[in-house]
């Protein structure tokens, strides 16, 4: 298992080299100088390092957009398949006071496409008291309701308003309207025979656990003529609900099998959710690709934070072993063997030993180091050390040392000595700047508790009048 992992590890890893010699991604660019030079800097290597980058950060994007690609396809073969068997004729009927409960259906019939079609399922009935009570503010709500969108009913030029279910779902409403043909029971125009409209009286049949109660209004209406899919699905909905009054004490409602002389097959209406994996795939992968150019920055900011930090230190050690007699570059090895053990000694003894934290500027005086040992100058070495460190400080130093090596040492103790002094105001000035920035990070957490104290606060004034 682990090796099947590892080959497909190396073959994102082979795709993602592809991509970035065909796209030429490590080449200098517009916009991508600053990202090179950070990336060069944490890496201490070269353009090498920039291409293992753009490679690690292409295979983890293609890693996550495959991944995903495959999730979706697996979630649409699922729907598919569930949606092919998920046929039914059995709903379970809500609890009392749980109100009614709107099932979304597919309805096909025999030689017809299949229609979407919301069917409500009532709760459990009342006791004739509670059911009177709902009877009566469902016809006060009824006068606020029928006129749907029209201002009132005395002119009524789009589709009435008649609720199937009233109160949350504990009174059903069943509509009929005189003439016939005028308004359709779910409130919908068709045309009348008289062009300047017709007055159309409405009969609304309210019924809460088999009590019923006529509710009556009158309207003058223009309606529109209604397809034949809407009528059928009129039709289909009309034998629910007449299903749904005749077994309302049962437990189960039992959907029709036959309308208008069709066999009816009922599917429960399932969301497909590969089309939303899919487009979160994509999202997701672009997110991947862009938040390692963040970390990369976030990085770079936090060494150039260490670097001018470490500064002032490395200026007082390097005061002190000059002063002691150390030449500039038994200095740069004493500090560097210093760091090693260090380092050594935490990596040996975990959190007890107190491990230490990596320090770029001791990094580089032992990569400097390493570099006289394998034959650099020494002079080159230093100008070499302060141009890594990317930092104007550093920069000065490496050629303060170089020239102090040709021109000799003489006043070269005395001259870290000043800059030593004056670094420190610089780390302190440096210091303030990052605290105000992370205070700055923390107003937006306290302007969102200070709104949490005032909902605290305010809510329950506003509730006790």
């Amino acid at each position: 298992m682990k090796r099947a992992k590892r080959e497909r590890r190396n073959a994102m890893e082979r795709m993602g080299a592809f991509l970035v010699d065909r796209w030429k991604l490590d080449q200098p660019g517009k916009g991508k100088q600053r990202l090179h030079e950070e990336l060069t800097a944490l890496s201490g290597e070269g353009k090498s390092a920039v291409r293992d980058y753009y490679v690690r950060k292409l295979s983890l994007s293609l890693t996550v957009l495959l991944a995903g690609l495959a999730l979706s396809g697996v979630s649409l073969a699922v729907s598919v398949a569930c949606r092919d068997d998920a046929t039914t004729r059995i709903l379970q009927r809500p609890g009392y006071g749980e109100g009614d409960r709107k099932e979304a259906l597919t309805v096909q019939a025999d030689g017809e496409e299949p229609q979407e079609l919301e069917v409500t399922v009532q709760e459990r009935k009342y006791t004739d008291r509670e059911k009177q009570e709902l009877l009566d503010r469902a016809a006060q709500e009824l006068d606020e309701l029928l006129p749907g969108e029209n201002g009132s009913l005395d002119r009524v030029q789009k589709d009435l308003y008649f609720p199937e279910s009233l109160e949350g779902g504990a009174v059903t409403a069943s509509w009929s309207t005189i003439p016939y043909g005028v308004v359709d029971e779910n409130g919908k125009i068709k045309n009348p025979e008289n062009e300047d409209g017709t007055l159309v009286e409405i009969q609304g049949t309210l019924t809460c656990g088999g009590k019923e109660e006529t509710y009556t209004a009158y309207a003058k209406v223009f309606p529109p003529e209604v397809p034949e899919p809407e009528r059928f699905r009129q039709s289909v909905r009309k034998e629910v609900e007449r299903v749904d009054a005749e077994e309302s004490h049962e437990e189960e409602l039992r959907l029709p099998e036959t309308v208008d002389g069709k066999e009816l097959t009922w599917r429960k209406t399932s969301e497909d959710p590969a089309p939303a994996i899919f487009a979160l795939t994509f999202v997701l992968a672009a997110a991947v690709y862009l938040e390692m150019d963040s970390q990369i920055h976030q990085k770079a900011e936090e060494r150039k934070n260490q670097l001018m930090l470490s500064y002032p230190d490395l200026m007082w050690k390097m005061t002190m072993l000059l002063g002691a007699g150390l030449s500039i570059k038994g200095t740069f090895a004493r500090i560097a063997e210093e760091y090693r053990r260090e380092k050594a000694a935490g990596a040996k003894g975990g959190k007890r030993a107190g491990k230490r934290q990596t320090s770029y500027a001791y990094e580089e005086i032992a990569r400097a180091c390493f570099e006289m040992e394998s034959g650099i100058p020494e002079g080159q070495a230093y100008e070499r050390f302060g141009r890594r460190c990317q930092l104007p400080e550093y920069i000065r130093f490496g050629s303060v040392l170089s020239q102090n090596l040709r021109k000799g040492a003489k006043g070269l103790t005395g001259l870290l000595e000043t800059e030593a002094e004056a670094s420190l105001n610089e780390r302190k000035n440096h210091a303030r700047k990052i605290g105000e920035r992370a205070g700055t990070k923390l107003l937006l957490p306290m302007i969102l508790m200070l709104g949490i104290v005032l909902v605290i606060l305010m809510v329950p004034a506003f509730l006790s009048f």
